[in-house]
């Protein structure tokens, strides 16, 4: 059960500082204006966003079916997350 707790705690923080990062990277794209910034970014929320869905999805349902295809999808979002992100640093 702590461990369970833990591991949603961090997720958490990694969702924070994801966010905290990609506001960064706003702001830097803001000042260059470079189309490879905002594919940067979208790739990266894309990444954070399938690394912690697997620990925030039994905060909103304990149903193993959800939990399954959760872990699933966020295994999809981690590769397009990285695919955007080395597309945009191929593209610069």
């Amino acid at each position: 059960m702590e461990i369970e707790l833990m591991e949603r705690v961090l997720a958490i923080i990694t969702l924070a500082l994801g966010g905290a990062l990609i506001v960064y990277l706003y702001d830097a794209y803001k000042i260059v204006k470079q189309k490879s910034l905002l594919i940067l970014m979208y790739g990266l929320f894309v990444l954070i966003i399938g690394i912690v869905l697997p620990d925030i999805t039994p905060l909103f349902t304990a149903d193993e079916f959800w939990i399954f295809w959760s872990a699933l999808f966020s295994r999809l979002l981690v590769i397009i997350g990285i695919c955007a992100m080395i597309f945009s640093i191929v593209r610069g």
